[in-house]
């Protein structure tokens, strides 16, 4: 019987199959010629090599450098790549993840130095980078500036085709300066991708075809867009008939869940300068400063549309903010005469649009003023907490950004200073102290939180070595504790 127990767990062991452990693979321009890719010190120098060694599960790591499309395909790759790609509508210049769930990034996606200095140039002549279609959320693209490239349509990152978009994850990129030039095509920075679409710049972007195009920055991208910075980009024709028509500068055709995203300063010649034609959730957005024929902020716009700022969208015929769409709720909406629950038309004071900062002054008529949707994000755009009390309530704000109280008051007594923030419950806050906001000193490592609305601590120079009023200037921040 023994015998016969062992045999049987031997003969079920032997199927079995242990996990194959995942490899990092290397990638450096710098280098002088490519090695094996398992170090630095033996980098791969193309990104096309990184990307034919990894397997499922692997992460490819590239330095800064500029990568351009005209590196070659790699030997081992060559042959079955090329055949891939053209069955996926890719040339053999285009950078492609091929189906494979692997995890493809810059040294340090957070920084912006790097992104900024790690690119995957297209030369003005092909497309940049390409998915396969059948890549799930485990597949991501991170820290990369992805610019210059140019194709019939999804010059910058293409998802597939219409009827088969990655699931990819596309995050802390700069997607920039891509054209999609063919005629009813479009998608200048990024189409065809139903992932998580997060804290990238989407930005300066351009569809455009002899009478019609779409999309300037984003086209049929159906996932969660969630965090971006969606500007400038836009949606052309360059000959005018009576069926002409280029739509949603910023995006077109997304049915997702498109929240706490900046959509400024897009621009289409026909609809929708900043969104056109969506059924998904339109939610906690500054939609601002772009500009259409007709409906210049959103039009076909037929999902839920909720907690947005919809101001300063412009066209030659003074359509409004909204057009064609459903009825929004509170959200802050310039010239808004249509009713809708919680809605207002009040200006809603930002720190200083004209520079970029659409964050919320104290007493916007935003804050505390949005509905508390159970599926709101748990950060704004910013990464801070929803919901913060603002003043008024524990109550959502409208736009992308999370309005926070972060106050000092003199006293109570002489020698003191109390410093006050919005707070959660159950939380611990660290303290820091500064008298140039470049040199940081702890004063308390966790302070407890007074509960859901502010907690404030009292400076009398026991923990920060003067008093207040002894120092000429003394800045404070709190920062939650994990």
């Amino acid at each position: 019987m023994v015998k016969s127990l062992l045999f049987a767990g031997l003969l079920l062991g032997a199927w079995v199959v242990a996990p194959a452990e995942s490899v990092t693979w290397y990638v450096d321009a710098s280098v002088s010629q490519s090695g094996d890719g398992t170090s630095w010190e033996t980098a791969y120098k193309t990104v096309r090599e990184g990307l034919d060694a990894a397997q499922e599960g692997d992460t490819v790591i590239v330095a800064p450098g500029v990568y351009m499309k005209r590196s070659p395909v790699s030997a081992r790759g060559q042959t079955h790549v090329k055949r891939a790609l053209a069955r996926h509508g890719l040339d053999s210049a285009t950078v492609a993840l091929a189906g494979k769930n692997v995890v493809l990034r810059s040294v340090d996606p957070l920084d912006p130095h790097v992104v900024a200095s790690t690119i995957l140039d297209g030369e003005h002549q092909h497309r940049v980078f390409g998915f396969f279609g059948t890549e799930n959320e485990t597949c991501v693209l991170s820290g990369f500036t992805i610019r210059n490239g140019r194709a019939p349509f999804a010059a910058g990152i293409y998802g597939s085709s219409w009827g088969g978009h990655t699931r990819a994850t596309i995050e802390n990129n700069v997607i920039s300066g891509n054209v999609a030039d063919a005629d009813m095509q479009g998608g200048g920075g990024i189409a065809f991708c139903d992932g998580v679409i997060r804290n990238n710049i989407i930005i300066n972007n351009l569809a455009v075809g002899y009478e019609h195009s779409a999309g300037g920055g984003l086209l049929d991208c159906d996932g969660v867009i969630e965090g971006n910075i969606i500007a400038d980009n836009a949606a052309e024709y360059t000959w005018w008939t009576t069926t002409s028509g280029a739509d949603g500068g910023g995006l077109y055709s997304c049915d997702g869940i498109i929240q706490s995203n900046l959509i400024l300063r897009n621009s289409s010649s026909s609809s929708g300068g900043g969104l056109y034609y969506s059924a998904g959730t339109i939610r906690n957005n500054v939609i601002a400063g772009n500009s259409a024929f007709d409906g210049p902020g959103l039009t076909g716009a037929r999902g839920t549309i909720v907690n947005c700022i919809i101001w300063g969208n412009t066209s030659p015929l003074e359509f409004p903010q909204l057009h064609i769409s459903s009825q929004p709720t509170y959200s802050c909406i310039q010239d808004w005469t249509g009713g809708g629950e919680g809605n207002i038309a009040e200006e809603p004071r930002f720190v200083d649009a004209e520079k970029g900062d659409f964050r919320l002054l104290p007493g916007s008529p935003c804050i505390d003023a949005g509905f508390n949707d159970p599926e709101l994000p748990q950060t704004d755009i910013a990464g801070m907490h929803r919901i913060l009390f603002g003043g008024k309530s524990l109550t959502v704000d409208m736009g992308a950004y999370e309005y926070y109280i972060n106050d000092l008051t003199p006293g109570p007594n002489p020698d003191q200073t109390t410093f006050t923030w919005s707070s959660l419950a159950d939380k611990t806050y660290s303290i820091f102290y500064s008298s140039d906001l470049l040199t940081w000193c702890l004063a308390l490592a966790s302070f407890p939180s007074s509960g859901n609305q502010t907690t404030l601590w009292i400076d009398d120079g026991s923990l920060t070595g003067i008093p207040p009023s002894l120092i000429r200037l003394r800045f404070y921040r709190s920062l939650e504790n994990p």
